[in-house]
């Protein structure tokens, strides 16, 4: 009957971790589950192998909070690792999208003075495209931009060349053991002994 009452006691309270919290952090719920199922797990064997069943939910109890516990945490450093590469990516794309030249850019620089060479070389090494309208090329004529660098705008259309993606790599834990230590024994003991010598 007790072992009974534990087993429906480990049910009852696996039953919110199972349905799941958004609030709660994988190593939260993993503890929660796993020691749930232990205790459960654990009252079972305990009662069969030596009708202790309590002992058995506790031990089994406790070993399962540990084990999901650490299943979860994993869970929730991988999320964050996924989150912050995530994160470092948006920010190099928005990176490059603010040192992208459009359409204003390019008649300032023709307004400025500079050389059709310099805003071409602007256009590539900031790696810029432009899907222009038949509108938008009117309005770099009418602003004095050559036909040279709107001939570049047209030729770098976003299909040909596709923003450069930040590949996030994966590293590992980063372990830090200390310095060996090394056991030099002092020197022995300089050694003198007495001779006699006899002679027949």
């Amino acid at each position: 009957m007790k072992a009974r009452f534990l087993s429906v006691a480990a049910i009852l309270a696996v039953l919110p971790f199972g349905a799941g919290c958004s609030t709660m952090s994988h190593t939260a719920e993993g503890a929660g589950i796993g020691g749930a199922i232990g205790a459960g797990t654990g009252a079972i064997i305990g009662k069969a192998s030596n009708g202790k069943a309590g002992q058995g939910a506790l031990v089994g109890g406790l070993i399962g909070a540990g084990v999901g516990g650490l299943i979860g945490n994993e869970k929730d450093q991988q999320e964050k690792r996924e989150m912050q590469a995530k994160a470092e990516q948006a920010q190099a794309q928005a990176h490059a999208a603010a040192t992208q030249m459009g359409i204003a850019d390019v008649i300032q620089w023709t307004k400025d003075g500079r050389s059709d060479n310099v805003i071409i070389n602007q256009i590539r090494t900031t790696g810029s495209t432009y899907q222009l309208s038949s509108e938008d090329v009117r309005l770099l004529s009418a602003n004095g931009v050559s036909d040279q660098v709107i001939m570049e705008m047209q030729n770098r259309r976003p299909e040909m060349y596709p923003r450069r993606r930040l590949v996030p790599v994966a590293t590992g834990p980063v372990i830090y053991a200390p310095p060996p230590v090394y056991y030099v024994p002092p020197p022995p003991p300089p050694s003198f002994g007495v001779g006699v010598q006899f002679r027949n």
